[in-house]
């Protein structure tokens, strides 16, 4: 699915819930009161492809 401007999509990957502002150029892992942020090689323009670069950052993170 394409990433619509203007728009968010929250995703849980390997139990780490992160926020991503479609256009951006992070993403953000919800961590209680202390939000991780976390750079992106590129632009995501779906879904998929943010999920992947968000598998990534949580393999990351085990």
């Amino acid at each position: 699915m394409e990433l619509l401007p203007n728009c968010y999509t929250d995703l849980c990957i390997n139990g780490k819930w992160f926020h991503y502002d479609h256009g951006a150029d992070s993403v953000f892992m919800l961590n209680g009161s202390v939000p991780l942020s976390f750079e992106l090689d590129s632009l995501p323009k779906t879904e998929d492809e943010l999920e992947s670069h968000l598998t990534a950052i949580a393999n990351r993170l085990i």
